[in-house]
């Protein structure tokens, strides 16, 4: 859910609107693996708290729970924007997180190019005749079953001839 600069500052508070602005585009990749561990650990926190007063909230209004406050709340519509708005920057943060580190997990194209030439280098070398005279070959291999060529005793060969002149006619 995007939300625009006038309702995040309505929502937030000055400390959380300057967190969710550190998790804007192009603003993540300047931070460092530390401060983004620290801003997703302070975001959490702070999305924890909210969708816990949401909830207790929720719970005031359809009477389930005694107010917190001098009078029972009437909606959790505010808090709820707030929590969510703190997850979809949380998300942000993570998806930094989770983007650096398959960057430092994948292989460069150099070592891949080495590790190909290496598995290349380390093969057998392919088998080479020792002569350069050809050898026999394929050789037919005769079907025991078959008729010899010609041979009209088979079974089925004496209608077949037959069709065949007939059709030639």
């Amino acid at each position: 859910m995007s939300l625009s600069a006038k309702a995040l500052t309505r929502l937030l508070d000055k400390g959380e609107l300057d967190l969710v602005g550190r998790t804007r585009r192009g603003k993540l990749a300047g931070e460092s693996d530390g401060d983004l561990r620290d801003l997703a650990r302070t975001l959490r926190e702070r999305r924890n708290r909210a969708r816990d007063l949401a909830r207790q909230q929720r719970r005031e209004f359809r009477g389930k729970a005694a107010p917190q406050g001098t009078r029972p709340a009437s909606d959790n519509r505010g808090t709820k924007a707030k929590a969510d708005a703190l997850t979809v920057a949380l998300k942000r943060v993570g998806a930094e997180q989770t983007r650096r580190a398959e960057k430092l997990r994948a292989s460069s194209q150099r070592s891949l190019a080495r590790k190909a030439l290496a598995l290349k280098q380390g093969r057998d070398k392919p088998k080479r005749p020792a002569s350069r005279s050809p050898g026999k070959g394929m050789q037919a291999v005769e079907n025991p079953k078959a008729a010899k060529s010609g041979a009209l005793n088979d079974a089925g060969a004496r209608p077949a001839l037959m069709r065949a002149k007939i059709a030639r006619r």
